[in-house]
């Protein structure tokens, strides 16, 4: 079993790097996505999460974006989270509110985890609902120690309308989850983004990035 483990990591690493090189090359802009978290429990298996966030872009040269998101979970059983958060976006020239909810589930198979994640979000512009999308994402983890565990994820975003359901955006990524001490945590990340793919030209993106968060 663990020579099949092992067999399947190489695998995964072989074809991340492959694929982290062809989509770099393919991108028109680089960015930077950092963010701040804390994350404190409640009683009855509750979960608030306040996330601070700032981005740039145009090759890390100017600001895009900052953004305050609070959302509060509940574990149902083992594995199994349905979360609500709430996101206030200032852009250079507008603000964005988005209100989402969803869900996940883990599943362990020790080294290795799997995870399966769906949200619908719908954003707030120019006071109305600007967009309607459906989200979902598959995620892998691998748990080399107690320390250190790389991921490797991908997702998927669908408009959502009564008239239409297609493909709006899709991201793939890569990273490394690292636990410090005092129960802090840290998220070194690299992101490929596909956007807006119901253009003739969508836009391809880089982003590369860290999370810090805080467990109060």
């Amino acid at each position: 079993m663990n020579f099949l483990i092992k067999r399947f990591t190489l695998h995964i690493q072989y074809w991340s790097l492959i694929l982290f090189l062809q989509l770099t090359y393919a991108a028109d802009d680089t960015e930077s996505w950092n963010s701040i978290g804390f994350e404190i429990k409640l009683p009855y298996s509750i979960k608030l999460e306040l996330e601070q966030g700032l981005r740039l872009k145009d090759q890390l040269s100017s600001f895009k974006q900052t953004f305050t998101e609070l959302s509060i979970s509940y574990k149902i059983i083992d594995g199994m989270i349905i979360f609500i958060p709430i996101r206030y976006a200032i852009f250079q020239d507008k603000i964005k509110e988005r209100i989402s909810v969803g869900g996940s589930y883990r599943y362990n198979l020790k080294p290795i985890s799997i995870k399966y994640r769906a949200k619908f979000q719908r954003m707030y512009e120019d006071s109305e609902f600007s967009s309607e999308l459906v989200r979902n994402k598959f995620s892998m983890e691998y748990k080399i120690n107690k320390k250190f565990k790389p991921y490797i994820s991908g997702e998927i975003f669908h408009l959502y309308s009564l008239n239409q359901y297609q493909y709006d955006e899709y991201r793939v990524s890569f990273g490394l989850n690292v636990d410090l001490p005092r129960k802090k945590e840290l998220k070194i990340f690299y992101i490929f983004k596909l956007e807006d793919i119901t253009k003739t030209n969508p836009d391809q993106i880089n982003a590369f990035g860290f999370a810090y968060n805080l467990k109060l």
